[in-house]
């Protein structure tokens, strides 16, 4: 008998949006794009990017996820999801939780941009240390802050 693809579940860990800094809460933004299209890629960097934050993006197995390190105040982070959601609408994301484990087709370059030119933010040295260990590379960004990270796992599908 001929054997075709196997689905499994198999547990990821995410990072949640949500930080602490000096007792007060502040999130992430996470953005997951679920295409290699780059003319989108480089619409919503340029649209998050007007809105004067610092990004990381990388490509992942199916498209590119794009953080801001910034410990963004909860309306100004509900109004960004809400920018990404309409220039990238997927019901299915709610920007809460970004995959950090790795999958077997994400590629290992990592890209930055900082568009916080004011330093407006702090931004979180513990979420770039993590991304740095990960990407072997040094991510520069002013104003850099140990935060308190929240972490969960999750089951997800995976196609062999």
């Amino acid at each position: 008998m001929k054997q075709t693809n196997v689905i499994r579940y198999v547990e990821r860990l995410g990072l949640e949006a949500v930080t602490t800094y000096d007792n007060n809460s502040f999130f992430f933004l996470f953005v997951e794009l679920d295409d290699k299209d780059k003319n989108q890629l480089q619409s919503m960097l340029k649209r998050l990017l007007n809105r004067h934050i610092p990004l990381v993006w990388y490509e992942t197995n199916k498209g590119y996820h794009i953080i801001s390190p910034a410990l963004i105040p909860f309306q100004t982070w509900l109004r960004l999801c809400k920018a990404s959601q309409d220039m990238y609408p997927n019901k299915f994301y709610l920007h809460d939780v970004i995959r950090i484990s790795l999958k077997l087709k994400d590629k290992d370059i990592i890209y930055t941009e900082n568009g916080d030119t004011k330093n407006i933010y702090k931004v979180s040295d513990t979420l770039l240390s993590i991304l740095e260990k990960r990407f072997k590379c040094e991510l520069k960004f002013p104003n850099r802050v140990k935060t308190k990270l929240s972490f969960t796992r999750y089951e997800d599908l995976e196609l062999e």
